[in-house]
């Protein structure tokens, strides 16, 4: 059983901070948070809130949050971090688990069903992007966009140089948010959300050093294919980061996925649209074919 306060445990040589809602004698479902340079506390309560259905499993990954910090740049990979989901389920003791993978976590759930397919029951992919589409001109398509986009700040990261670890990863998050959450009357309360994440700055210096490897695998709608497991997209109408047309050609090019469209909600859209986002997740995972 994973702690619902959080715990420590070393995997793979670093420490992972995980905690755990519900009865751990539920099928077990893992979260991948996104970012990199969040922790995982900006998908709660939203996530918890399945535990009636599953034994929902949290993680900082490696370089977030209270993770394995402070690491050399070439242990920030995304296969490493793959690598530490895959050790987790191990560690929990279970043969296969349901994995949801959030934004860039999206990404690192596609690797995972391409490497350890086996070991899953079903794949969640949220808020997430398969494609390496040219995203501006997609968004120049997405009548929202440019309106929003007048309303966020655009971060100066010189302005940050010797600042304190985080503050460049908190400050992109707050001049976003007009692009990440859809509804302007919820803004305040994310902007306490987001006041009380854990940001890092460890990605993003591996990534202005170089040499992170690809997240997504190569072919992520064959990798999907060939895993075999199903798998339910979730996007916001109103996506402003990896806009709505590329989930719907994942629908298309992975055919036995499902595409659960979320009204009224953006990149956010756990916190856009709470209801909306678990209940099409529960039935997903609850649906008849799926029962122990």
């Amino acid at each position: 059983m994973v702690a619902e306060l959080g715990e420590i445990i070393r995997i793979n040589g670093i420490d992972l901070f995980v905690r755990g809602f519900g009865d751990p004698d539920l099928p077990v479902l893992i979260v991948a948070h996104g970012g990199p340079t969040w922790d995982h506390s900006y998908l709660l309560p939203s996530a918890a809130q399945l535990a009636d259905v599953r034994h929902v499993v949290l993680l900082d990954l490696r370089g977030n949050g209270r993770s394995g910090r402070h690491l050399p740049v070439d242990q920030l990979q995304p296969d490493f971090v793959v690598d530490d989901i895959h050790a987790l389920v191990h560690y929990i003791g279970v043969e296969r688990v349901d994995l949801l993978g959030f934004s860039f976590g999206g990404s690192i759930a596609m690797q995972y069903a391409a490497r350890f397919p086996e070991t899953l029951r079903t794949l969640v992919l949220a808020s997430a992007c398969a494609y390496d589409d040219d995203l501006a001109a997609l968004l120049a398509e997405v009548p929202e966009y440019q309106e929003r986009v007048h309303m966020a700040r655009q971060t100066d990261p010189a302005e940050f140089v010797g600042a304190p670890d985080g503050a460049l990863s908190y400050a992109m998050a707050v001049d976003s948010l007009p692009l990440n959450v859809w509804r302007e009357d919820r803004w305040p309360e994310w902007r306490t959300i987001l006041d009380r994440v854990v940001f890092s700055d460890d990605w993003g210096d591996a990534f202005n050093a170089g040499g992170v490897r690809r997240a997504r695998p190569a072919d992520p709608p064959a990798a999907l294919r060939a895993a075999g497991v199903p798998i339910l997209i979730v996007h916001g109408e109103h996506e402003m980061s990896f806009p709505l047309a590329l989930a719907r050609r994942l629908h298309d090019d992975v055919p036995r996925s499902q595409l659960a469209v979320i009204p009224d909600a953006a990149h956010m859209a756990h916190f856009d649209n709470p209801d909306a986002w678990t209940h099409a997740i529960r039935d997903f995972l609850t649906a008849p074919s799926r029962k122990q």
